[in-house]
């Protein structure tokens, strides 16, 4: 992934903060096999990795012996040619988490199912549990491969139109929050907080 010196992420833990925050991720396999599950960002490692699994009767889970792409998403929205005040050409702002690496397989995989699940309940109000299943938690284990992804490399971007001016800024910050077909007001307030130095580049 090509990244401009002006939209890069370097820091680790901006990267693990996207991670958190979008953990719906598209993992791409050596053979191009791709799917859709959540991850999580593994916090117990001092270099960044994820946790994630895959149902056996995906073609994915075939090939997770070897490299995958992880991809996570965060904020992102057309951004129109006609919001700037100097003609120019229209693009599209985003913030992306690429990680790239062999992963790890986990001989069981209830751990990290329950974590998964543990995770995402939490912030229910009366938050449900995998353990309620019984035995029939072990038996939906067993369908499912689990991995812990240490990432070999990794790439960041937030591209939040840092390289144009205030001014500029401003105008796209305004067309994303006007009604329209292309309000993004996620993405209009993550430029703002970007812009104002208050808060990373997961915010959304």
């Amino acid at each position: 992934m090509h990244i401009k010196q002006a939209f890069e992420l370097a820091d680790v833990e901006v990267a693990r903060s996207i991670a958190r925050a979008h953990p719906f991720a598209t993992i791409v396999t050596a053979d191009l096999r791709a799917t859709h599950m959540p991850c999580l960002v593994d916090e117990d490692a001092t270099a960044l990795a994820i946790l994630g699994h895959v149902a056996r009767p995906d073609p994915v889970s075939e090939a997770l012996a070897g490299p995958l792409l992880v991809i996570f998403q965060g904020p992102h929205g057309y951004v129109s040619a006609s919001w700037y005040e100097d003609d120019t050409i229209p693009t599209w702002n985003h913030v992306t988490l690429h990680l790239r690496g062999t992963p790890e397989l986990f001989d069981d995989p209830m751990p990290v199912l329950e974590r998964t699940v543990d995770h995402f309940e939490a912030a229910v109000e009366q938050p449900w549990s995998l353990r309620r299943m019984g035995d029939s938690a072990r038996e939906m284990a067993d369908q499912v491969v689990a991995f812990r992804l240490r990432a070999e490399s990794w790439h960041a971007e937030a591209k939040l139109s840092q390289d144009k001016p205030d001014g500029e800024r401003a105008r796209v910050i305004s067309g994303l929050e006007a009604p329209g077909p292309y309000r993004n007001p996620p993405l209009a307030g993550l430029m703002r907080r970007v812009a104002g130095g208050r808060g990373g580049a997961s915010d959304g």
